[in-house]
């Protein structure tokens, strides 16, 4: 009997480890949790249930600090102590940019790429900052490394969610896809002229040469967007490289960028 006693123990605690697992919590901006299911998102406000309860209660988004969703997934609303950030400035004007997503020929490449586009990047948006602050991509990184975030995961996460992790208020993110296209062959030739002289007078032989040179041709497509820090989308466009050689993509970048607003002329 004592063992069925112990089994049946372990079983409702078993029981009550799932029932607590599929539990959302709330995080009001004045530092109140409540725990409960979120069965509804609505553009200004949740509808939620209290936990072990069945009635609906709507909270106001502007209340709500943030929401952690039973599957871990953080939605980040509202700063907790508002006038504290407003006063030191800690995230405003701040931009970070993300390693961008490289495909060639329909397949992704390495790190190496992601990284090499987000510094170049970096590179022309700083020229240009003004009164920004763009984070060194070596920080952004950094701070994705800490965070767990990466290529795999990183569409769990909102912009916005993002820009909190990185401490900024906005974000760059963006792709550039290249694949081979047509090639092209050169044809050139050169020829030389040589004067000889024998016995029986004068002659004149006539020497030639030719080769040829084949080139690759690319499409290039860069895509450039800007979140900010409420999840805003604030600047999405894309364009297809104008030359057709393998690194104009870098011109590419320098024209979408030159037309966001982050971009200080």
């Amino acid at each position: 009997m004592s063992i069925k006693k112990h089994f049946l123990a372990i079983f409702f605690l078993f029981i009550s480890f799932l029932a607590y697992s599929q539990i959302d919590t709330v995080t009001m901006t004045d530092g109140k949790e409540v725990r409960g299911k979120v069965v509804k998102y609505n553009p200004n406000d949740i509808q939620f249930v209290y936990q072990n309860e069945t009635l609906e209660y709507t909270l106001n988004k502007k209340d709500i600090s943030k929401i952690t969703f039973s599957s871990g997934r953080i939605e980040y609303l509202n700063d907790m102590n508002p006038s504290k950030s407003t006063q030191t400035g800690d995230y405003h004007n701040k931009v970070a940019i993300l390693p961008f997503g490289y495909v060639r020929d329909q397949e992704k490449s390495n790190e190496t790429m992601t990284k090499k586009i987000q510094q170049e990047t970096y590179t022309i948006f700083n020229s240009k900052k003004q009164n920004l602050k763009f984070q060194d991509p070596t920080e952004t990184n950094a701070l994705l490394y800490k965070a767990g975030i990466n290529e795999s995961n990183l569409q769990g996460f909102t912009m916005g969610e993002i820009c909190h992790i990185l401490n900024v208020e906005y974000v760059i993110s963006g792709l550039v896809s290249i694949e081979k296209t047509s090639t092209y062959t050169s044809n050139y030739g050169n020829s030389q002229t040589k004067v000889s002289t024998n016995n029986s007078g004068g002659k004149v032989n006539s020497t030639g040469s030719s080769s040829s040179s084949t080139y690759q041709n690319y499409n290039s497509n860069i895509t450039m967007n800007i979140f900010s820090i409420n999840g805003d989308n604030l600047f999405t466009q894309n364009h297809n490289s104008f030359w057709g050689y393998e690194n104009s993509y870098k011109t590419t970048l320098d024209y979408l960028a030159k037309r966001t607003p982050l971009y200080k002329r």
